[in-house]
């Protein structure tokens, strides 16, 4: 099988083939292939070390640390979670690496601002938002890197407790705890925007 990554829309799995497919013809040693898998995962990967470190040059080398050591395994990935989960995981190792180099800084407000800033015309509500998205940053900021990891991957990526737990080496009842301490641990820290 031959991938022409510019006949597939990456963000859109339903209209190509499936991660899976693309994995194994990947394996095969189709380059197309992995790079569809690149371009319809990257952006997620991107949010994510976004996420867990403040550093744009770290974050760009992160995903494309992912992307290397992914594709040198390659033959070693035997399908047993999704492509998706295999990344994050590598890439949650990668993100591990680069804190141990260097401590994690606090998130970038520009990471938390909303899509649609139409809807914050009102002066108020847009001085009320500003505020509230720099204590969601402090928050975020102070949690264990694990629960930040872990509070980003569910909330944000949307990701389900057990991937969350292949992708961290964590069982899903772990992840799913972790998950709860970020999040009581953020409720306490934001009461006053409840």
């Amino acid at each position: 099988m031959t991938i022409d990554p510019e006949d597939i829309d990456p963000e859109d799995e339903a209209d190509g083939p499936a991660d899976s497919e693309l994995a194994a013809a990947a394996r095969a040693g189709d380059r197309a292939a992995f790079e569809v898998l690149v371009r319809r995962h990257g952006p997620a990967l991107h949010r994510y070390a976004r996420r867990m470190t403040r550093d744009d040059v770290a974050v760009q080398d992160i995903v494309q640390e992912t992307f290397v050591a992914a594709w040198r395994q390659i033959e070693r990935f035997r399908g047993e979670s999704s492509p998706k989960t295999w990344f994050f995981a590598i890439c949650a190792r990668k993100v591990a690496d680069s804190h141990r180099v260097k401590r994690a800084q606090p998130l970038d407000d520009r990471l938390l601002e909303p899509a649609d800033t139409s809807a914050l015309s009102d002066p108020f509500a847009a001085a009320a938002n500003t505020e509230f998205l720099a204590a969601l940053e402090s928050a975020l900021g102070e949690l264990p890197p694990r629960q930040r990891a872990v509070w980003v991957l569910r909330e944000v990526e949307e990701l389900t407790f057990v991937a969350i737990g292949e992708i961290l080496s964590l069982s899903p009842d772990g992840a799913r705890g972790h998950h709860h301490r970020a999040r009581t641990t953020l409720q306490q820290r934001l009461q006053r925007w409840r």
